[in-house]
């Protein structure tokens, strides 16, 4: 069950992303939203339909060197990215990968494993940013994360 029942999504979102300078949420719901990873071939395990529930439609930005960035978690952005380069970073971690979003001006693919594990994809190459969704962000937002491309 979701940490969110009962509660106000955006309230507590806000308030685990301190550092952030706006915090949005979508109303989509989670059934919405699985029925369309499903439909793209998405296995939509209980993992990821965790994930759906807690994170689905939102969008965190933060300052960053005088200008604002941020991370968008979406359905159909996540699902416009090509799925032949989500298989190759599948390959390259040895592990399924599913695209939940964009990161920064330059869409990089926001990407996460069923353990939690959080990645960052584009043309520079993959990155890993950390375990567990709300500590990844909370290290976008820092600064404070391992930049190495691999």
């Amino acid at each position: 069950m979701s940490k969110f029942a009962g509660n106000s999504r955006r309230e507590l979102l806000r308030e685990m992303f301190p550092g952030a300078t706006r915090v949005d949420v979508g109303e989509a719901s989670v059934d919405y939203v699985a029925r369309l990873y499903e439909a793209s071939g998405y296995v939509v395990g209980p993992q990821l339909r965790e994930f759906l529930s807690e994170y689905r439609e939102l969008s965190v930005s933060w300052m960053y060197n005088g200008m604002e960035v941020g991370v968008t978690i979406g359905v159909e952005e996540a699902l416009s990215f090509y799925p032949g380069n989500v298989r190759i970073d599948s390959r390259k971690v040895q592990r399924p990968l599913v695209p939940v979003g964009s990161a920064f001006d330059t869409e990089e693919m926001v990407l996460i494993a069923n353990d939690g594990d959080v990645f960052l994809a584009g043309d520079a190459g993959m990155q890993y940013v950390g375990n567990g969704f709300a500590q990844s962000m909370r290290a976008l937002i820092s600064g404070e994360w391992d930049k190495t491309f691999f």
